[in-house]
């Protein structure tokens, strides 16, 4: 058999270029992974790659996808695999220097960035812009200055300014810096060599995140995400600026996507998307993610969720055992969220020491959290507990600590001055007092309930209650005979009346809701009238109360006063008795 050398020869060359090309493409696929935060498949790729072709660059990428993903000790390994595959590519060292500023040893790392850039005389523009990007991987052990120094040599090198990454890692390095406007610059220059950069506006974004404006960090992770929605890192920047707006829901969302498109396996991200989802309300599902971490982790914080989940899901002796170890074992981790979960937890046990725990741990959280008043919620269980002194107290606190405290929040600080000064004398709990005491104490605190609804109807000027309270603080403020002769209270009844006859006029419904106050008010208005010897007055509010209600028996008593029932005959004095009749009797 003849063979034909050159058809060989062309098969041959035809098979070599199509190997190469696939490897060509493993190598972009794997690059891909790696910038688009796919650590694990990019891992996966250059380990692959290594074993069929174990060059330096191949184990440069292997051990820069390592170090993304968290595990250094592989890839320092990597990186020594590469020095060895070939000392004189410099790549490596840059890796290796790269390892040292993850374990914080930046002298190390100096001397290795720095024998790579002069192995290379500093001309070469690969090596310069990987020293640029390390000297910034480790926000605690970055050096900003370095990574401008190496970058800066490397732009001018780039003659023909076609080279993003080196606008990006400039961007990097002024954000390392703080100078958020000049890496916003620098990441616009990378947009202008690559319009279609979703990496450039990710981090665009991620400037406006560390800034806390949200809504502008939002609206760029949008933009890169329409322009590459396979861009990994975008969705766990998104998720965090929602986090930041409390759109809790979407956070949760895009943290998912994150973990789906990243293939993490990273157990704080995935501790992160679970506190996302118990901030979504979906108690349940990070539960199970927890469940799911279990014995892979050692991060108290993961009893902290489990503690707020738990007390959302009103388990809460689960919640108040899990809340109680994270407080022990990380005291320095512990937020307000702690300390209020807690103590609403131990509101629930219904016990007296729960109670009083749970006051405790709220208290402990009121000063630092802005998002609840949480005095409200104190001064409340002081009321449900008739500790109306301290309700009184609280309530107080709470209105101080309101930029806008609402007309009910006034009513309820009044309220709890009212029932106070109700107990004043005849709380068994308070020492005993003499009448004396007794009537100035209890004139102090209606006085004071009746300020504070004061401010109750100047915010809710056609709201009746305000003005029926105003009216009783300044009727029991006094002894009775006292109240119908100074007449405090006579206006507020009136105002009273008129707002209430206003409401049931619009709402009949209201009118057995107020009969009661309606009813009271016309009787104080008829005897202060009456006390007065005003009759025309007495009787007109007289006659308003029978028509309100014609069954009310005051007023029917007043109006038809019962007759006096007549006197008693004097019982008639009994008849003398007679003597017996007797039969004569007969002598012998």
């Amino acid at each position: 058999m003849i063979l034909n050398k050159k058809a060989l020869f062309s098969t041959v060359v035809a098979g070599l270029l199509g190997t190469l090309q696939t490897f060509a493409q493993d190598v972009q696929t794997g690059i891909k992974d790696l910038e688009a935060g796919r650590y694990t498949k990019a891992i996966q790729t250059f380990q692959s790659l290594t074993g069929s072709a174990p060059s330096a660059d191949n184990f440069f990428y292997l051990g820069m996808a390592q170090l993304r993903s968290g595990n250094i000790d592989a890839a320092k390994q990597s990186f020594e695999k590469g020095v060895a595959a070939d000392p004189k590519n410099q790549l490596n060292n840059v890796g290796l220097g790269a390892v040292a500023l993850a374990k914080k040893d930046r002298a190390t790392a100096q001397n290795l960035i720095n024998g790579a850039l002069s192995a290379t005389k500093n001309k070469n523009l690969d090596i310069l812009l990987r020293a640029g990007e390390v000297y910034t991987m480790f926000p605690e052990s970055s050096d900003a200055a370095a990574a401008i120094a190496a970058l800066e040599t490397a732009d001018k090198l780039d003659k023909k300014n076609t080279n993003a990454d080196i606008e990006m890692a400039l961007g990097d390095a002024f954000l390392a810096k703080n100078d958020g406007g000049a890496a916003v610059s620098k990441y616009e220059n990378a947009l202008m060599i690559n319009p279609n950069s979703a990496e450039a506006n990710y981090k665009i974004g991620k400037v406006f995140l560390r800034g806390k404006n949200y809504t502008e960090a939002q609206k760029y992770y949008e933009k890169a995400i329409a322009t590459d929605p396979e861009y990994a890192p975008t969705y766990e920047d998104l998720a965090e600026a929602f986090f930041g707006s409390r759109a809790y829901k979407s956070a949760s969302r895009n943290m998912d996507l994150y973990i789906q498109k990243s293939q993490t396996t990273d157990t704080d991200k995935i501790l992160r998307s679970a506190q996302f989802d118990f901030l979504a309300g979906d108690n349940m599902r990070a539960i199970q993610k927890l469940d799911a971490l279990k014995g892979k982790i050692d991060n108290p914080v993961i009893m902290r969720i489990y503690g707020w989940g738990y007390n959302n899901m009103g388990q809460y002796d689960k919640a108040i055992e899990n809340l109680n170890e994270f407080i022990k074992r990380a005291p320095e981790k512990v937020i307000y969220d702690d300390y209020k979960n807690l103590g609403r937890a131990y509101g629930q046990v219904g016990t007296p020491e729960g109670d009083s725990l749970s006051i405790v741990y709220l208290l402990k959280a009121a000063p630092e959290d802005t998002t609840e008043n949480l005095y409200k919620e104190v001064a409340k269980k002081y009321s449900d507990a008739k500790r109306y002194a301290d309700a009184a107290a609280m309530w107080e606190t709470a209105l101080k600590n309101d930029k806008n405290p609402s007309a009910n929040d006034y009513f309820q600080l009044g309220f709890a001055y009212y029932v106070q000064a109700s107990r004043v004398g005849r709380d068994s709990l308070s020492a005993k007092m003499d009448t004396s005491v007794i009537r100035q104490t209890r004139q102090q605190l209606y006085t004071r309930a009746d300020s504070v609804f004061s401010a109750v109807t100047e915010k809710l000027p056609e709201w009746s209650p305000g003005y029926y309270y105003r009216a009783t603080s300044n009727y029991f403020a006094y002894p009775q005979a006292e109240a119908l002769a100074n007449g405090k209270a006579v206006p507020y009844y009136e105002k009273y009346l008129e707002v209430a006859n206003a409401e049931i006029a619009k709402d009949p419904a209201k009118k057995d809701a107020n009969k009661r106050n309606v009813m009271s008010a016309y009787k104080f208005l008829y005897a202060y009238h009456a006390n007065k010897k005003d009759d025309a007055k007495a009787k007109e509010y007289l006659a308003k109360a029978q028509e309100f209600d014609p069954t009310d028996q005051d007023i029917q008593n007043i109006l038809n006063p019962p007759k006096a029932a007549p006197a008693a005959k004097a019982p008639a004095k009994p008849a003398a008795p007679k003597k017996p009749a007797g039969r004569a009797v007969k002598k012998s």
